[in-house]
């Protein structure tokens, strides 16, 4: 999963250093410190060791990886820009969980596990609609319909728990954090709507991600799960100081 993701990403600048060199020209290929070349190795290198270690474990998990191989080059290739674009990335971060719950083989899954995910994927899909706005800001009525729904869905990750399908069933008051977690920069974006505000909600809902997949796993009774999850969201705070995250 982790090796799919990197890939993922690695292809997202590859296909954008057009766009970068104009935007962002400090990113690693527009500036020079990456060849594209290297990239492109890179990602081929992961994908591949990724199928490999699927390979090994079971036909479901090959099936799974490729699926979400596909919805990154379908994403960062050929509809980003389309009204499509926030969906397929939903659907690569949908693709990330589908890896995890191959590893029970698709005889194990009950409808539940596989539509759990889905408020994840929904918040994913807010969060690159509201991505749309970080280079040039805004305060138009698609902008903060955008906000709104970023929020809401950030507080459904609880849904699982309250309607009795996540045996914790208190955990449905979780759902209250992300919001709170996003308050502030989302505040920001509603009220000052400038290029920086957006980029700020966006690497709020970046780190957002682990907080609402680990009020999830709180939610399954999994505590250890969710704390691991939370801290990984620490460790990428403190590495976001090096590397551009949104």
């Amino acid at each position: 999963g982790a090796l799919i993701y990197c890939a993922g990403m690695a292809a997202n600048d590859i296909f954008d250093r057009r766009i970068d060199a104009v935007e962002r020209p400090g990113r690693p290929i527009p500036s020079g410190r990456v060849s594209l070349g290297a990239a492109w190795a890179f990602v081929l290198l992961a994908q591949g060791l990724g199928l490999g270690l699927a390979a090994l474990l079971n036909l479901e998990a090959v099936a799974a990886v490729g699926v979400t191989i596909v919805a990154t080059y379908l994403y960062n290739g050929l509809l980003k820009a389309s009204l499509l674009g926030p969906f397929i990335m939903a659907l690569c971060r949908y693709g990330n969980a589908l890896i995890g719950l191959s590893v029970l083989g698709w005889a194990a899954l009950d409808g539940y596990l596989l539509i759990i995910p889905t408020t994840t994927a929904l918040f994913v899909l807010m969060l690159t609609t509201v991505s749309r706005f970080e280079v040039s800001g805004g305060q138009s009525a698609s902008s903060r319909w955008a906000l709104m729904g970023f929020v809401t869905a950030a507080g459904l990750c609880g849904v699982w728990s309250g309607l009795g399908i996540l045996p914790v069933r208190w955990a449905a008051f979780l759902g209250v954090l992300p919001i709170l977690w996003l308050y502030r920069p989302a505040r920001a974006a509603w009220t000052v709507g400038g290029g920086g505000d957006f980029r700020a909600t966006v690497m709020a809902g970046i780190f957002g991600i682990a907080l609402v997949n680990a009020i999830i796993a709180v939610g399954a009774g999994q505590w250890l799960f969710g704390l691991a999850i939370c801290a990984s969201a620490g460790v990428g705070k403190v590495f976001a100081r090096w590397f551009y995250a949104t």
